[in-house]
């Protein structure tokens, strides 16, 4: 189990939704605002976006050469100076939402420290990043990586390291690919992680609607990461896989009806205890017996309600004798019984 904000996360609480922003909004801090006030409104217990300094997480000359200088260029135009990060994290709390975000380097994360998020974001690029993970724990904030592009045995080896560095982590699962299909998933991994790892296991999804989401939630996903926009009309790469207002709403209520329906609960609910009363059926008779008589198959039936000898012991009853005259279609008590 690990703590985000003072709400706890894993099996038996409620899955725990994060509205992943990411450059969704761009640099546009009117913009990315409503975003926040939106996906408080949806139900997210998070809102999270990314923290880029594109000169340090990139060496641009290099992504120009393999023709990646687009993607420089992207990043470069979502950059947030800190008190931009400020901003929005206040933003957050006015709204009850948690300010999470994704730094890509360590200079990202020096800004996330500063303003003091809960916790700290790793994507599935940076799972493998020994000098960007160890940097990201040693500032004591639990870790949150993805998985994505990476194999058991990566994973295996990242855990190690994390067991050795962090304080408390979770893993998400995830499928690096966008959009992802429903051939690419497989949920079970969930539970292998699990068992990687001794930690909480989400899922980071990049498909579109929500059904996948549902559906790790009911393989025991812990957290739910996903894209979220305003409006997939607007610019910008991750478009395509996000989610709007309405289906976030959707995911949200889903986890509280999993959470909901999915603990162990002690006893019988209120109406129940109602229903059962009529609705289960008692020892009765069939015909007038006689003080003394014998209880037989012949001379009982069972009917409702079952405010009489309860019709699941009828077996035990068979044979005993009664201990006075009873009318034919008499609910039997426990008095009629001759308990010696």
């Amino acid at each position: 189990m690990i703590e985000i904000d003072s709400t706890q996360i894993g099996p038996d609480h409620r899955p725990y939704i994060i509205a992943e922003v990411g450059i969704n909004a761009q640099n546009d801090l009117t913009l990315a605002k409503r975003f926040i006030e939106e996906a408080a409104d949806a139900g997210a217990d998070a809102v999270k976006f990314q923290t880029h300094i594109a000169d340090t997480e990139m060496v641009e000359s290099e992504m120009r050469s393999i023709g990646a200088g687009e993607v420089y260029d992207t990043i470069a135009d979502c950059e947030w100076s800190i008190q931009e990060h400020r901003e929005l994290q206040s933003h957050a709390d006015r709204h009850d939402v948690t300010f999470l975000s994704t730094p890509f380097s360590a200079d990202a994360i020096d800004i996330l420290d500063e303003i003091d998020v809960p916790a700290i974001k790793v994507g599935s690029g940076e799972m493998n990043n020994r000098h960007l993970l160890e940097y990201a724990a040693s500032t004591g904030k639990p870790l949150l990586v993805s998985t994505g592009m990476n194999t058991i045995d990566e994973i295996e080896a990242t855990c190690a390291f994390l067991d050795d560095v962090a304080i408390e982590y979770a893993l998400f699962y995830c499928v690096s690919a966008y959009p992802t299909t429903a051939a690419d998933f497989d949920f079970k991994t969930i539970e292998v992680l699990e068992k990687i790892a001794n930690t909480p296991v989400g899922f980071s999804d990049h498909s579109t609607g929500v059904e996948a989401a549902k559906v790790a939630i009911g393989n025991g996903a812990a957290l739910i990461e996903k894209h979220f926009t305003i409006d997939r009309r607007l610019p910008g790469p991750d478009q395509e896989v996000s989610i709007e207002p309405d289906e976030l709403r959707d995911i949200c209520e889903f986890a509280t009806l999993y959470n909901d329906t999915s603990n162990k609960k002690d006893g019988l609910a209120d109406e129940e205890v109602e229903i059962k009363q009529w609705a289960q059926h008692s020892v009765v008779t069939t015909e007038t017996i006689d003080k003394g008589e014998e209880l037989t198959k012949k001379n009982t039936t069972t009917k409702r309600p079952g405010t009489g000898l309860s019709a699941d012991r009828y077996f035990e009853f068979i044979g005993q004798r009664v201990t006075t005259s009873i009318n034919q279609d008499t609910i039997l008590k426990p008095k009629h019984i001759d308990s010696d």
